[in-house]
């Protein structure tokens, strides 16, 4: 097996899919009705849309087996009627305690959090703005968030590199967890390869993506520790790369020391 063929494969295998997708699209939509259901009939402000985003909708997360912290980022939009974020934040953890009195729930500012036995739901409020959603943040004040431009950077960045971009991040985000601790934020990573990758092309060749990939992680890294982490990881794609013509089983070796299998 050739380097680009296993991690093509591992990649692959990083997709959520099967009865794990089906389970957690079954409970997306059983919660779109709860919500609707409580908002109709509990709440004054109205409930215009409820909206998945991030990884999820990008489909760049990863299995709960491989990440057990992994999540659906979900918006309940409501009508502005000039409330404060934190009311909003309010009438969503009462609806969700509503729904689902028999799950854990918890405010975890700006969010609540839904977790359940396959997974996390990660709800926020939001108002429309002139086109764009609003979120809360931390300090209790809206702030725009462009959930729209990330989508669309990804579709355009994956389309233009021979739809090796998705590809990349699962094994990127793979490493982050499995060798580096979860150092780096995943929206972070995820920004950081479109953003370069948007300007760059290296054909269907994805160890080379890979290469690249890690070379841009050295933008979030704070402490040695991680740029150590990096370095390790960088040399050993650079041997594997070296040594796979006339070495592959050393070849092979290395590239499992940075993404190993699942």
């Amino acid at each position: 097996m050739s380097i680009n063929s296993y991690l093509e494969e591992t990649a692959s295998n990083l997709i959520i899919k099967g009865n794990e997708k089906e389970s957690i699209n079954v409970s997306l939509n059983t919660f779109i009705d709860r919500m609707r259901d409580y908002f109709s009939n509990n709440e004054s402000v109205n409930l215009k849309e409820i909206k998945v985003f991030g990884s999820y909708q990008r489909d760049t997360n990863l299995p709960q087996s491989v990440d057990y912290g992994t999540d659906v980022d979900i918006m309940l939009v409501m009508d502005n009627d000039g409330a404060t974020p934190q009311t909003y934040l309010d009438r969503a953890r009462r609806g969700i305690e509503a729904k689902y009195s028999t799950s854990q729930i918890r405010q975890s500012s700006p969010t609540v959090v839904l977790q359940m036995l396959h997974i996390k739901f990660e709800i926020t409020p939001a108002i429309m703005d002139g086109g764009l959603y609003r979120i809360k943040n931390n300090r209790n004040e809206w702030i725009y968030t462009f959930c729209a431009t990330d989508f669309s950077n990804l579709i355009t960045a994956n389309r233009n590199n021979h739809y090796m971009i998705k590809p990349l991040l699962r094994l990127l985000k793979y490493w982050n967890v499995s060798k580096n601790c979860k150092a780096f934020s995943s929206y972070e990573l995820e920004k950081i390869i479109v953003n370069y990758q948007s300007s760059q092309y290296q054909g269907y060749d994805l160890k080379k993506y890979l290469l690249t990939g890690m070379n841009e992680l050295y933008k979030l890294s704070t402490y040695n520790y991680q740029k150590e982490r990096l370095d390790k990881a960088i040399y050993n794609i650079q041997e594997a790369i070296k040594d796979e013509e006339k070495y592959p089983s050393c070849a092979m070796s290395e590239i499992k020391e940075v993404i190993g299998e699942l």
